[in-house]
């Protein structure tokens, strides 16, 4: 998401928080890059990737793999590496023929068939590639031969994540940490295969333009930045025509007292569930006016509209927080066996797990229902109570570049609803559509088999469905703004492309950018290499927890959630699913657990950072002084984190606790600690319906 301007920060300020946090995160790397690889592991990983999609040929033979790397693993420990990537049972046979080569049946997806491969070392750069029993290098693909080789995972491999996070904090901006990762990560690749100036056509040729934009068998990308832009244009349109202040204004009827101003608030967050900055701009000047005639401090409806406006898009079954959450772990489950179209579907295995989203919810629910505050936000409620809080409001800050209603545009709610309901309804039958009609889910039907409503949008394309939706109801909203004559059909042409345009840099661009270093990183093997790492080193049951604190820290250090997921992300997948291999809660399971916690632990620490862009942007909508929003808003936040984590995280993973009592257990507790530390308004002002 774009950085705002904190002018509330001093610069010298900023420059010792950003070196703090560049010393801290390079001390903690130092371990990392020290701590031993089990070299098993790696090859075990990247003979695992280049087998696991292998075609069975016509005639039958064997699988023989034949080792040239230098290593020193023995005969044993190669069999066994062999037997993990091929995912064999320990009773099948694999015969040791010659020093270095092994004899395997090989069972692909296609079904039972032989083939006989060779893997031999490439040259010094631990490159590995998969030859035929002819010496010919083969190739998945019989009609465009493309060399079937992979980077094995080293020490090196760690630098374009690591050196993009450390950039992130020392200049706090996503778009030029992210392009310096993947230009270094290309710079790598290219040195491998022996050419170092071809690093811009392996970036801009192979990864960006064959895998990500021209691949006729994968259009996800295509589809995810289609859907980002017309949201966006949605967005736009909406706000012009005056539909979402439509939608605003219906519900602001109901306030008329202190807690029914708040709960309006709160529920408008929910209302505008699609896109957090449309929610924090509109909740935020619309309920302004509401909570001074009140008597109800700025930063108290500051925090009501930060804590809802990300919480409630990360977990929205349709919002540009889903689609940018997906795309930063979709294009890596090929990595594991999973086809990206089915990213949507295992994003919704992880929302009963995003607990630090549901308890921050809670909480602001909490504080509403039981008028209890804690904190330094106590003393601002006093204040605006007693009318002594001028400080505290902010009459500069402004939202900027942001697009307006028109000044002759009516307030009309269903304006607004109509093209929600229709975005919605056809993605959601589009993602039926797709996934009935899928081969899988035929199959299964014409064989009289139960097909349940999980397994179809198991199979859905997700990104096919959100893109056409959105389509839709961008088409609708522009319908109803041109019939109405609410907007010339130039004014709506201009108002859809400053929507585009809002979002092209810091949503296209980094989208773009993610899946770049995502690519980069699979090719080099990073994951390979930190799974080899942690393998032996750390438990499985932690890697959430530890991910879960790292994503908080870099979000809170950069000020930028987006780009915590975007860093972190690609080397989660293949990291989870391998540690997860023999757990009780299994791959799938740990898998789901670390996603969700990469997504939680970056929205809770760019709740805490005053560098925040959403943090800011809250401040300014809200027209409270920044400083007042930050020290007021934290408290709340470790609250809500630390019933995560408690009640949360560690017991659904070690206990195998139901997300449902954690989120009782959770409401109950947090209720307990309001009611004993928080203080009570001393009186309810009431106004005139």
């Amino acid at each position: 998401m774009p950085h705002l301007k904190a002018a509330h920060l001093g610069c010298p300020a900023l420059v010792r928080t950003r070196l703090l946090f560049a010393g801290v995160f390079a001390l903690l790397c130092i371990p990392i890059l020290g701590f031993p690889a089990d070299k098993v592991t790696i090859e075990t990983l990247a003979v695992q990737h280049l087998v696991k999609e292998l075609e069975p040929p016509d005639s039958a033979g064997w699988l023989r793999l034949e080792w040239a790397l230098e290593s020193d693993l023995d005969g044993k420990a190669r069999k066994n590496a062999l037997q993990s990537a091929l995912r064999l049972s320990p009773d099948t046979p694999v015969e040791q023929k010659s020093p270095g080569t092994f004899e395997a049946p090989l069972t692909t997806s296609q079904g039972n068939g032989f083939l006989a491969l060779t893997v031999v070392k490439v040259d010094s750069a631990r490159n590995i590639a998969l030859y035929d029993s002819g010496g010919n290098l083969y190739s998945l693909s019989r009609t465009e031969p493309l060399p079937a080789e992979r980077v094995m995972g080293s020490r090196r491999a760690l630098i374009p994540p690591l050196l993009a996070i450390f950039l992130a904090f020392m200049v706090r901006s996503t778009l030029i940490s992210l392009l310096v990762g993947v230009l270094v990560g290309g710079l790598l690749l290219a040195q491998a295969a022996g050419a170092p100036l071809s690093f811009l056509s392996i970036i801009g040729g192979e990864i960006l333009w064959k895998e990500m934009l021209a691949d006729p068998d994968d259009s996800f990308e295509r589809y995810i930045l289609g859907f980002v832009l017309f949201l966006s244009a949605l967005v736009a349109v909406l706000t012009r025509m005056g539909g979402l202040a439509g939608m605003v204004e219906a519900l602001r009827r109901f306030a008329n007292s202190r807690r029914s101003a708040e709960s309006s608030a709160f529920g408008m967050g929910f209302v505008i569930f699609f896109d957090d900055y449309a929610n924090t701009v509109l909740v935020g000047n619309s309920c302004g006016p509401l909570f001074d005639k009140l008597k109800i401090s700025r930063a108290k409806l500051a925090y009501i509209v930060d804590s809802t406006a990300a919480p409630v898009a990360g977990v929205a079954l349709m919002s540009t927080w889903v689609a940018y959450q997906i795309s930063t772990f979709a294009p890596q489950l090929p990595t594991i066996g999973i086809e990206a179209s089915e990213g949507y579907s295992l994003f919704l295995q992880t929302i009963p797990y995003r607990f630090y989203c549901w308890f921050a919810l809670m909480a602001v629910a909490l504080v509403i229902i039981l008028r209890r505050d804690f904190g330094p936000m106590v003393k601002c409620q006093e204040d605006a109570r007693y009318g002594t809080d001028a400080t505290s409001l902010d009459t500069e800050a402004k939202p900027e570049g942001r697009i307006e209603a028109a000044p002759w545009a009516p307030a009309r709610w269903y304006n607004g609803v109509i093209p929600i309901l229709g975005m919605v309804g056809a993605t959601a039958f589009l993602l039926w559509y797709s996934g009935f009609n899928h081969e899988d889910i035929m199959k299964a039907r014409n064989a009289a088999e139960d097909v349940s409503v999980a397994d179809i949008l198991g199979k859905a394309d997700s990104a096919w469905a959100i893109f056409y939706g959105t389509l839709t109801g961008l088409l609708v909203a522009l319908g109803l703004a041109i019939l109405q004559k609410i907007l010339s059909p130039l004014d709506a042409f201009f108002t859809s492309f400053k929507g585009l345009k809002t979002l092209f840099k810091d949503g296209v661009l980094i989208l773009i950018l993610a899946w770049s270093i995502g690519a980069v990183c699979a090719r080099l093997g990073t994951a390979d290499f930190l799974v080899a790492i942690f393998q032996d080193l750390l438990h499985p049951y932690w890697l959430p927890v530890i991910l879960f604190f790292t994503a908080c820290f870099v979000a809170f250090a950069t000020g930028s959630s987006w780009s915590t997921m975007a860093i972190m992300q690609p080397n989660v997948v293949l990291l989870a699913w391998s540690l997860g291999d023999g757990t009780p809660i299994g791959s799938e399971g740990l898998l789901i657990l670390s996603i969700g916690s990469v997504l939680e632990g970056a929205i809770f620490g760019d709740h805490c950072s005053p560098i925040s862009d959403t943090t800011i942007l809250s401040s300014a909508a809200s027209r409270c002084r920044h400083i007042d929003h930050v020290r007021t808003q934290i408290p709340y936040a470790l609250l809500a984190a630390s019933g995560a984590l408690t009640l949360g995280y560690i017991p659904a993973i070690f206990l195998g606790l139901h997300p449902a009592i954690s989120f009782g257990a959770g409401a109950a507790l947090m209720a307990l600690f309001l009611l004993r530390v928080g203080k009570k308004s001393r009186r309810v002002i009431k106004i005139p319906a």
